[in-house]
């Protein structure tokens, strides 16, 4: 066989070796969406190792929704100030759940120091883009005179309409 035959022959094998590799492992190749959502299924599931291994293989890749649920996961855990380090790099994104979680460790003390005016700053964010709890938790604050707010009941039915 001559040497341009040799060389065809095993570009031709490199290449359908390429293919069949890229077939069997779809993960190896998976973005940090696909991996979440794949996180997702196997949480669903009962998988907590591999559903927390995706989450943070899509939260170490910056994507803030990963980084949020896997600070869910961790606050439930009392890995507080884990969970707060994530809260905090999907706040920084401007992700609601992040937002709201962070709200939510300043506010009890959980990770970080207990601080009214950032667990607030972080609500009214993640109220603003319509996340469903930080919106009850802004209603609240002002019903109640909570998050270091006036009783305001005016504003506490804006939240609530």
């Amino acid at each position: 066989m001559n040497r341009s035959k040799i060389l065809q022959t095993a570009l031709t094998f490199l290449g359908m070796t390429t293919v069949l590799w890229s077939l069997i492992t779809p993960s190896a190749v998976a973005g940090p969406e696909q991996d979440s959502a794949l996180a997702e299924k196997e949480f669903a599931r009962g998988d907590l190792v591999a559903s927390m291994g995706l989450w943070r293989k899509a939260a170490q890749q910056g994507y803030a929704p990963a980084q949020a649920r896997l600070a869910d996961i961790l606050d439930k855990a009392e890995e507080d100030a884990e969970a707060a380090d994530w809260y905090r790099k999907a706040a920084d994104q401007g992700n609601a759940a992040g937002e709201h979680g962070l709200a939510q460790m300043y506010l009890k003390g959980e990770g970080v120091k207990k601080d009214f005016e950032q667990a607030r700053i972080y609500a009214l964010r993640s109220a603003e883009k319509g996340h469903l709890d930080a919106v009850i938790l802004m209603m609240e604050a002002y019903r109640t005179g909570g998050l270091g707010l006036t009783v305001d009941i005016a504003k506490a039915d804006e939240w609530e309409a």
